[in-house]
């Protein structure tokens, strides 16, 4: 077997990443050589590369580069942090693809999952845990027949016993949600958000006794195949090691955070609905005939999703604005702004027009507000 020498290699996977700037720091991210072909890599914990000095794991193995970059023969990854722990253990054959029983663990060193791969895919019975040690889900794999015996969530509740109850099926920001017969889909399934609290359905497919008869789109339908997987990649992440990528944040650098608008639970028509209904109670004896301004009302949807802190500009009568004021802090809660999926506070602002005896307003969400850290 033929191998790229470390010279060569270490070049082909040293990389520049830009800044704000237009500055493009030189960054050392590298291959290390242990003897032969037997090499290091250095991972952080969504298994990018990245330099040494913040890794996550690091993976002893051998790598082909004859066929793609691809791993060959044994691979054991091992915390940086905790020499002794091992997080993923197992085989590639000549090919590059996984083979035979892998085993992989978190960070604390509970087990994470076990099975066996065949030509890269699961093969046999598999069990998956939590990071407390519980069990998560059982499931066999017999070609291209999957079946989930047994699962539990996160608390510890069993939601699927013996192939029957409902399961759902996270990947990323979306998830799959369906009952299983036997162990596989059947009736419908939705694709959801995680983060929308009105669980508006995206996408539905439709399966009878684990065949897939046709899905839904807004697009339109489709019949050709199932676009779900009842057992996706981020449930074995060591995996994403293969494609060899190379981190864009170099070290101690902060990523980027996910921000979440505040939401209603009923949806946002049905909150103007509600916004509307509580600023014609208001109005109701109000008398705004004589009314030709316009005006702004600006606030807070706090951590609890109640509106606060609320500034009035432009007012021609502070007895009005005042009342609207009252009347907006009692309106119903909001499902609160998250960052990172913690709660936080998110700007809202209103626009009152009067004319002709009538008025109008327009609401809108502004900046989600990131907590002030505390000092020491």
């Amino acid at each position: 077997m033929k191998f790229l020498s470390p010279i060569l290699i270490a070049c082909l996977f040293c990389c520049s990443i830009a800044y704000a700037q237009g500055q493009r720091p030189y960054r050392s991210v590298h291959f290390d050589f242990i003897a032969k072909d037997s090499i290091k890599l250095a991972f952080n914990e969504d298994y990018e590369l990245i330099e040494d000095s913040c890794s996550t794991f690091t993976r002893y193995t051998h790598i082909n580069m004859n066929i793609g970059r691809k791993f060959v023969g044994k691979i054991k990854d091992v915390s940086r942090l905790n020499p002794n722990i091992i997080t993923a253990e197992g085989t590639y054959n000549k090919a590059g693809e996984k083979e035979g029983l892998f085993t992989t663990h978190y960070i604390n060193g509970q087990l994470r999952a076990k099975g066996n791969f065949l030509k890269n895919k699961p093969d046999g019975k598999w069990e998956l845990y939590y990071d407390d040690g519980k069990p998560q889900t059982l499931f066999e794999v017999n070609g291209d027949d999957i079946q989930i015996t047994d699962h539990w969530d996160n608390k510890g509740h069993k939601d699927i016993n013996n192939g029957k109850g409902t399961y759902r099926v996270d990947v990323g920001y979306i998830y799959w949600k369906g009952k299983l017969v036997n162990g596989r889909p059947d009736g419908t399934w939705s694709l959801m958000r995680t983060e929308d609290v009105t669980n508006s359905e995206m996408s539905s497919e439709k399966f009878k006794l684990g065949v897939f008869q046709k899905g839904k789109l807004p697009v339109g339908e489709y019949t050709n195949a199932s676009h779900m997987q009842l057992i996706p990649p981020n449930l074995f992440p060591f995996i994403h090691a293969e494609d060899l990528k190379i981190s864009a944040f170099p070290c101690n650098a902060e990523k980027p955070k996910r921000y979440v608008s505040a939401q209603y639970s009923g949806g946002m028509q049905a909150y103007g609905d509600e916004l509307i209904r509580a600023i014609a109670a208001y109005f109701y004896y109000i008398d705004v005939q004589h009314f030709t301004n316009k005006f702004t009302i600006d606030g807070e949807v706090d951590e609890q999703g109640y509106l606060t802190k609320f500034t009035c500009f432009d007012s021609f009568n502070q007895g009005i604005s005042d009342g609207l004021i009252m009347c907006l802090k009692r309106t119903v809660p909001l499902t609160p702004a998250t960052i990172d999926g913690k709660p936080a506070k998110q700007k809202i602002h209103f626009v009152f027009n009067f004319f002709g005896g009538t008025y109008r307003f327009t609401y809108g969400f502004g900046e989600i507000i990131k907590p002030v850290e505390k000092k020491g």
